[in-house]
């Protein structure tokens, strides 16, 4: 199968070279927030780094009277560096050379003897700059078997590893695989790392996948450098706009005072300033009791909303404004929004800000012109256009308005406005379909007005056999209309659109945008259908929309409602939880779903393969290699192994001393397509057994 956040395996003979596995570092305090007051801005003394954990080793001591031999290994980067000519360098290696060899006394012809001992790298640091790491492998191995005693420079094999862990996290981030991305740059110290795309990366991920302990740990670390460390201004704004996305305002705010002590609240850098001012707008907006916005964050935004018009800043105001019960301002901001960048959010906004005007007649004909736009949200188009179906004969309404009332009406199942759309076909005299409204009406929510409402149309209309039916069979159900019928005089008619029987096609709004892979429209209408939106077929739709996100932990929860389903809907319900487990790296649980609530053949053959790969790449990184080759045995029953896969096979065999079957993998790999690193294999198994 096409695994689920399948990853590229980075199987380099860095393993095979000593290399470990990268492991996880431990949260810092479990705090959720970057400060928690302000005694936590600074630790003591006011130095932005925290102190040394007690009891960290620094190195080995050693006999003071004794002067150490080090072997070549061991002073490989003091030579590199002095053949370098890298004095900085040579100086800070030889202080820690005596750091841990105390008495190591460096060779006074240091710089004669570099020239002759550090062996040439060129080929290598070509290939590290064209990131052919399966070509450096290849090299490192012609030259071992030239020379078994050498071994590329500290100098090299650090930025190699730097290099190779760069490369992969790129490749995660541009996979989004926020999990994978966050396991392995959990070795990325964010207060010493001097690249701070890694830090960045490291920061997208935790975000990504709801860390927020180890993301405020990971900010505060990178912001809260001093001295040297200090990141630069250019590099504090993007951090900070980072921060944004997860903490609140006032907490960036009070981090953005002690980054920069001594300037004034409105000399902030430009962006920083700008940036509080949304977060602070978006989240009174937001919240229903929220404390308002101060006047100069306000006044900050709408001054750069009117020279940039920027979409996102004109809907923040215009959406404040509403709020504050300032329709007229309110209306001013999405008039320039609309001009700007016409929408569903700023089309509701516009027609908010009019209606609150009591400006009734230029609210409606404002919704008459963008019904495009304002059918994004049936519920709310419904909502806008249902008092002028309750009153036709105010003003006219257009053929349009009727098409798009019914179908937000059959995208929302939503039986009131039926109803009211049966009426306005009653008293226009259109029969047939008034009778077909309130029959779906009816059937989405059984009430005695709608049965009335159905019962006068099959009257109307002379369907004499059919009214019989429906009042032998409801007679005794409701009993109190059937007077009221009888006493009904038949409606006048009038000027009114006509109205069409309700259309079968017509699919719900969130359908719709799930298949076109519209994940955060479909969850959002989701949500405007309230308690219909706990529906097990709805939750399994909610689930894939998260899937689709990569919010598995939510995913999960949606795919659990779902399996209170039946048929088809719950058995979807299990596979997408299955998925959302495997999707979170949790293969156990998993396994145990799919074990309790079997699965098709075809998708348990699907999952257990998924399930077999996570266990041996987390093996493999490990170092766990007898376990990789279980987890691989038992996903090759299923499914074909795959070049990736047998690569990782062939090395797991070699790590754990079984050179022939190792060896014979590497040679298949080669067979169909040449495979350098396999070559670079054989090669490294041939010299180690003498061959």
């Amino acid at each position: 199968m096409n695994t689920l956040l399948k990853t590229s395996l980075a199987l380099s003979l860095g393993l095979s070279l000593g290399a470990g596995p990268l492991v996880a570092a431990h949260a810092d305090d479990g705090s959720g927030l970057i400060i928690a007051g302000a005694s936590q801005l600074l630790p003591a003394g006011g130095s932005a780094t925290e102190p040394q954990a007690a009891g960290e080793a620094v190195g080995r001591n050693g006999d003071s009277g004794d002067v150490p031999k080090l072997d070549p290994v061991q002073t490989a980067a003091l030579y590199y560096y002095a053949k370098e000519r890298q004095t900085d360098r040579v100086d800070a290696e030889i202080a820690r050379l005596r750091a841990l060899y105390p008495g190591f006394v460096p060779p006074q012809n240091l710089y004669l003897a570099a020239d002759e001992i550090v062996p040439d790298e060129t080929s290598l640091w070509d290939l590290f700059e064209a990131d052919d790491f399966t070509g450096i492998d290849a090299e490192i191995i012609r030259r071992k078997a030239e020379d078994p005693g050498w071994m590329p420079t500290v100098d090299f094999q650090s930025k190699l590893a730097r290099k190779k862990q760069r490369v992969r996290m790129k490749e995660l981030a541009a996979a989004e695989d926020w999990i994978g991305l966050a396991d392995l740059s959990a070795s990325i110290d964010s207060a010493t790392e001097t690249d701070v795309d890694l830090i960045w990366m490291q920061i997208d991920a935790l975000s990504a996948t709801g860390n927020r302990d180890a993301l405020a740990k990971s900010l505060r670390r990178v912001l809260l450098r001093d001295g040297a460390k200090r990141l630069s201004d250019e590099h504090l704004v993007v951090t900070l706009q980072k921060a944004l996305r997860d903490f609140p305002a006032a907490e960036i705010e009070k981090l953005a005072a002690v980054l920069w002590p001594h300037q004034s609240e409105s000399y902030l850098p430009a962006p920083v300033a700008l940036d509080i001012a949304r977060k602070q707008i978006a989240e009174f907006n937001a919240e229903k009791d929220a404390a308002p916005v101060p006047s100069a964050s306000r006044q900050l935004l709408e001054l750069e909303a009117r020279k940039i018009r920027r979409p996102e800043d004109l809907s923040l105001l215009g959406w404040h404004d509403i709020k504050v019960e300032q329709p007229r301002s309110a209306s001013e901001w999405f008039a320039i929004a609309m001009e700007v960048q016409p929408g569903p959010q700023n089309a509701k906004g516009m027609y908010l800000s009019l209606e609150r005007q009591k400006l009734d007649r230029e609210a409606y004909e404002f919704a008459a012109t963008h019904l495009p736009d304002l059918s994004d949200d049936p519920v709310f188009l419904m909502n806008v256009l249902s008092a002028r179906f309750g009153n036709p004969g105010e003003d006219p309404i257009g053929e349009e308005a009727v098409l798009a009332y019914s179908t937000a009406i059959m995208e929302t199942s939503a039986a009131d406005h039926a109803e009211i759309l049966g009426w306005y076909a009653y008293n226009s005299r259109q029969f047939e379909a008034s009778e077909a409204w309130f029959r779906q009406s009816y059937a989405w929510e059984a009430s005695a007005d709608r049965l009335k409402g159905l019962a006068l149309a099959l009257r109307q209309s002379g369907n004499k056999r059919g009214f019989a039916a429906l009042k032998r069979d409801f007679a005794e159900v409701y009993p109190e209309i059937w007077s009221e019928i009888a006493a009904a005089s038949a409606p006048k008619g009038g000027n009114a659109a006509s109205v069409k029987t309700p259309a079968r096609e017509v699919r719900a709004s969130y359908v719709k945008h799930f298949e076109a892979k519209n994940y955060p429209a479909c969850l959002r209408d989701i949500d405007r259908l309230g308690s219909g939106g706990s529906k097990p077929s709805v939750a399994v739709i909610r689930g894939w929309c998260e899937i689709g996100l990569k919010r598995f932990s939510d995913a999960r929860i949606s795919f659990e409602r779902g399996m209170a389903g039946k048929g088809q809907v719950r058995a979807d319900a299990v596979y997408g939880a299955a998925l959302a487990l495997l999707g979170s790296r949790l293969t156990d649980e998993a396994e145990a779903l799919i074990s309790a609530y079997p699965v098709s053949a075809t998708r348990d053959r699907e999952l257990r393969a998924e399930i077999y790969y996570q266990r041996a790449r987390s093996a493999f990184d490990h170092q766990q290699f007898d376990r990789v080759l279980n987890a691989l045995d038992a996903r090759a029953q299923l499914v074909a192994e795959p070049r990736d896969l047998m690569q990782m096979r062939g090395w797991a065999y070699y790590h754990s001393g079984q050179s022939a079957r190792a060896t014979a993998v590497f040679k298949q790999l080669n067979m169909v397509i040449r495979d350098t690193s396999a070559l670079a294999a054989i090669g490294l198994i041939n010299n180690k057994e003498g061959r």
